[in-house]
């Protein structure tokens, strides 16, 4: 068995706005926070013109090319390393359909409790099966609810 697998790929996968995409989600901050206004709720109607511009920033953001290892002692991205104790499962997802396969990973931490790896095409999927079941449970598992809004807003 190798000491380590480890690829490069995009963080997340751009996809362009249109000026329609910015419009229609502007016109419905802008709604929501006037209502919001009309119903004495000052604090609400700021907290969604803030979100509306934090979408805003976030859709110009290019995607970065992110370092992923599997090694004997746990696995990174990028310069987080996660070692195998902090680790409960993994899932291998491979859809056809989909823009790529990724690895989910299990963690034991309350604020990120599945870890997402995307896999690039060249890496073989069943290899890196083969080298995870050595010292994880293979568990099947969906993605968190959140990574599907985001890709349905397009991000």
């Amino acid at each position: 068995m190798e000491e380590k697998l480890s690829w490069q790929a995009l963080d997340h996968i751009k996809e362009e706005k249109s000026s329609d995409w910015f419009w229609v989600v502007g016109v419905a901050a802008i709604a929501g926070a006037v209502l919001s206004i009309l119903f004495n709720n000052i604090l609400l109607a700021l907290l969604i013109l803030l979100g509306v511009f934090a979408v805003f920033l976030i859709a110009h953001i290019p995607p970065k090319t992110e370092n992923y290892e599997i090694n004997r002692r746990g696995i990174k991205i990028g310069e987080n390393f996660y070692p195998y104790t902090s680790l409960k499962s993994f899932y291998v997802v491979d859809e056809d359909g989909y823009e790529r396969d990724r690895v989910l990973i299990r963690s034991e931490k309350m604020f990120m409790p599945i870890i997402t790896m995307p896999i690039e095409d060249k890496l073989a999927i069943d290899v890196i099966r083969d080298y995870l079941i050595e010292f994880l449970e293979e568990e099947e598992m969906i993605e968190p609810p959140i990574n599907h809004f985001m890709n349905w807003l397009g991000f």
